[in-house]
């Protein structure tokens, strides 16, 4: 969806109220309607990778760093911010001889795919209808990313109407996934056992980090989030 374009609450949300979720339940390996749905968002809300590695590649070349084409990319997505910044560091050293200072990289790199996401971005297929569908059952939601809370909010801005009620960023000053933390804040701060929560993610430290906590968890790598759609029963 582009920012500004169909409102979350337009004709998915006309259909929620009918909508039968049991079967998408027993599908994704749940005995119970969960109490809440924890949504990671680079990979599984929306793909912003290719602008993560742009900008990533710009901000290493204009900083006189050399760029590993068959290294970098693995060393800054899908890493902690802490871990992108490093990397970002050590590739305009390689170049210039010269220690870098790994924060105002990433941040110039954080700008710009902010910038991105403002001109307007894409849902993943299938994001859309889901948190519809949630949101239709009274199931409460989270993010649980770690992305900075600038891009978070610039997601939030471009989805009229979402319903995800609060968010866990790489700004909060808890370990970072693999580690459960984030998942078990996201829990929390929804006010819900993290045991009885769906959690969706596309990385393997994404999905470490939420089974680690307890969540049951769909991985959308081997799961497409679009594949669940027709699980989705609408009555008459």
């Amino acid at each position: 969806m582009r920012a500004g374009g169909l409102p979350l609450r337009g004709i998915p949300l006309s259909m929620v109220g009918t909508m039968e979720l049991e079967q998408l339940w027993s599908e994704v390996g749940l005995s119970h309607r969960p109490d809440g749905v924890l949504w990671d968002m680079d990979g599984t809300l929306i793909d912003t990778e290719p602008e993560w590695l742009a900008a990533s590649i710009e901000v290493v070349e204009e900083s006189g760093g050399i760029w590993l084409a068959d290294e970098d990319p693995q060393a800054i997505l899908g890493v902690s911010s802490e871990d992108h910044a490093t990397a970002l560091a050590r590739a305009v050293t390689r170049g210039t001889g010269r220690p870098a200072d790994p924060w105002p990289l990433f941040h110039r790199v954080v700008a710009a795919v902010e910038r991105h996401m403002r001109d307007g971005f894409t849902l993943m297929p299938g994001a859309l209808e889901l948190m519809s569908a949630f949101a239709g059952a009274d199931i409460p939601q989270a993010l649980v990313t770690a992305s900075p809370r600038v891009l978070v909010d610039a997601l939030f801005d471009g989805i009229d109407g979402h319903p995800l009620r609060t968010a866990v960023t790489g700004d909060d000053d808890i370990p970072g996934k693999p580690h459960p933390a984030p998942y078990l804040l996201g829990a929390e701060r929804l006010g819900v056992p993290i045991q009885r929560c769906l959690g969706f993610e596309d990385s393997v430290t994404g999905l470490a980090a939420a089974r680690g906590a307890g969540a049951v968890t769909v991985s959308v790598t081997e799961r497409p989030l679009a594949t669940l759609l027709p699980l989705l029963e609408v009555r008459s």
